[in-house]
């Protein structure tokens, strides 16, 4: 055979040992593609609004390291559950709970529903139904209980649950005495 001739039949006598290393790390590039967290995972995420606890343990009483505002930027070091452990803008480090989080950073009027548009931190049952006297259903549910003969003593009870407003540190005690929200189920 000459130097410029090949030989075009398979060796099949040679060593493939190599062939396996090469199966392997592929696999396992694969197998860590697939299982890799979130795209949010060791990215940049936003309080969807004012007063976000970052606390020191993943426990909800827990010790308050930072206090995030809307829009306020963090970087998601991990995650755990219901839970992001993140580095704040200034270098502190502690545990939220990921439904507090963004991928995109909201704007001013949003968040806290009506009290993003009206700047107040507390909201009457009746501005929190669905605009309901903005519309003026107002006089058409009056109407609806006068062609119903809905007693007069049950109207003023559901104004006087209208009128009710609830402050954010009341609120919180409340879902933690109730184990509501980032206190039902521990860290899970």
């Amino acid at each position: 055979m000459t130097p410029f001739h090949r030989k075009t039949e398979p060796d099949h006598t040679g060593d493939h040992t190599w062939r396996l290393p090469i199966f392997l790390a592929m696999a396992a590039l694969w197998l860590g593609i697939l299982w890799s967290p979130s795209p949010s995972w060791a990215g940049t995420l936003f309080a969807k609004q004012d007063d976000v606890k970052v606390t020191a343990d993943k426990a909800p009483t827990s010790t308050v390291v930072a206090i995030l505002k809307l829009g306020d930027a963090v970087t998601v070091l991990s995650e755990e559950g219901r839970l992001a452990k993140v580095k704040t803008a200034s270098g502190k480090t502690g545990w939220v709970f990921k439904f507090r989080l963004s991928e995109e950073r909201p704007s001013s009027g949003s968040g806290l529903g009506l009290s993003g548009l009206t700047g107040r931190k507390t909201i009457a049952a009746r501005e929190s139904r669905a605009g309901g006297s903005i519309r003026g259903l107002k006089e058409s549910t009056e109407q609806y209980a006068k062609e119903k003969q809905i007693k007069q003593e049950h109207r003023d009870a559901v104004d006087r649950m209208e009128a009710f407003s609830l402050p954010p540190d009341e609120f919180l005690e409340f879902k933690k005495a109730g184990h509501l929200g980032e206190f039902s189920g521990g860290a899970q």
